[in-house]
């Protein structure tokens, strides 16, 4: 699985056949989730469990997203199976799986025709699929990929707008929206929801809570400006923040140990560059790990990651780690997440965790910046 089931609003599904569409779907997935969040986009049901009713869990899966993209190669029609069977006419073939319950569920659906492919006709299809035909198709030519998918993210956009609007209207108040349009998230994933007696505030105290988050990240970076030109400087947990590469190094991360309310404990935050003990430049990688304790009850995880916002406020969030990784009472995972530098300027970074039930690790968890030159 490339990416953890999606759970808000924004949620797309990229239905293809590995043996036409692999790199076209590769390459999609990584603008969509750059664009709308990784946890926003979901590809493969290679998470499908030893024992798993497998129509069952594509369904749910598929049911799940709000926009399903089928990629249709020119061989998509005719690939067989070993026995040279068609493979949309086999009942449980996935891909047929994936596109009748986006038809069914009324999800929509864009089929993206990749390199020249056409579109399909009716009698070409299982009854099941007839109405794929119907749906307006985008062409997609790896020789023109940026245009191409330019021309996709402005069909989601509007598609995903729609969506949430009818959302707001059903249920009488606004729909999460993604993370490309509001940056209300956390870590390009959805906001956590409050747990226990940590109730929602009332939105009048918004605008207050905007400015202290300004606030708070001012001070933050005035702190790690500090350390700067003050090494031996200690936090307010008494430690002295801890240095990429093992002390003296360009980067300066808090590497106090901090407990979050779901009884996670983060440890030996750290951050590298190849340039230790200088400075990371423009085109350098930096490398984000840590560690995390469950001090609690039993804990599942959906999987761990890095979170990281660019000079622009972009997200670019690392890749996930720890998907589905159940944790007892004591038990640790190490986690890391490598995040490119393509632009000059200020980066923040923080370690972030999702949790089954839509739990994720507080906004901006132990946030550092990172200067590239």
């Amino acid at each position: 699985m490339a990416g953890s089931l999606p759970t808000a609003s924004g949620r797309i599904f990229i239905s293809y056949r590995r043996e036409e569409t692999a790199y076209p779907a590769g390459w999609l997935y990584d603008r969509l989730a750059d664009r709308y969040g990784g946890g926003q986009v979901f590809k493969d049901v290679d998470s499908i469990q030893l024992g798993d009713d497998f129509v069952e869990a594509i369904t749910r899966a598929v049911g799940s997203c709000d926009v399903v993209l089928v990629l249709i190669g020119d061989k998509w029609i005719n690939i067989a199976d070993e026995h040279g069977k068609r493979r949309l006419d086999d009942a449980d073939d996935f891909v047929r799986l994936e596109i009748q319950a986006a038809l069914t569920r009324n999800v929509r659906v864009i089929p993206i025709l990749v390199d020249g492919a056409r579109m399909p006709r009716t009698d070409e299809l299982p009854e099941s699929l007839a109405k794929l035909v119907r749906r307006q198709a985008l062409e997609f030519s790896p020789a023109r990929f940026e245009f191409d998918t330019s021309r996709l993210f402005k069909v989601l956009d509007g598609t995903l707008a729609e969506m949430r609007k009818t959302q707001e209207d059903d249920d009488g108040v606004p729909a999460p929206a993604v993370a490309a349009e509001q940056g209300a998230t956390t870590g390009g994933h959805p906001k956590p929801r409050q747990r226990g007696h940590y109730a929602a505030l009332p939105l009048i105290l918004g605008g207050a809570a905007a400015v202290a988050v300004v606030i708070l990240l001012a001070v933050l970076l005035l702190a790690n400006l500090q350390n700067r030109s003050s090494p031996n400087a200690n936090t307010a947990g008494g430690q002295a923040p801890v240095q990429a590469g093992g002390g003296g190094g360009g980067i300066d991360v808090d590497g106090s140990t901090v407990t979050s309310e779901d009884g996670l404990q983060l440890s030996g935050l750290q951050a590298t560059s190849r340039r230790d003990p200088e400075s990371p430049r423009v085109g350098d990688t930096v490398t984000v790990s840590y560690a995390l304790t469950n001090t609690d009850q039993r804990l599942q995880l959906d999987y761990t990651f890095v979170g990281v916002r660019d000079p622009a406020g972009d997200n670019k969030d690392a890749e996930d780690m720890n998907e589905g990784r159940a944790l007892a009472p004591g038990e640790t995972v190490t986690a890391q997440g490598r995040v490119l530098l393509n632009t000059a300027g200020g980066w923040a970074m923080w370690p972030c965790y999702v949790l089954a039930g839509d739990l994720f690790c507080p906004d901006r968890w132990q946030v550092f910046f990172v200067l590239a030159e």
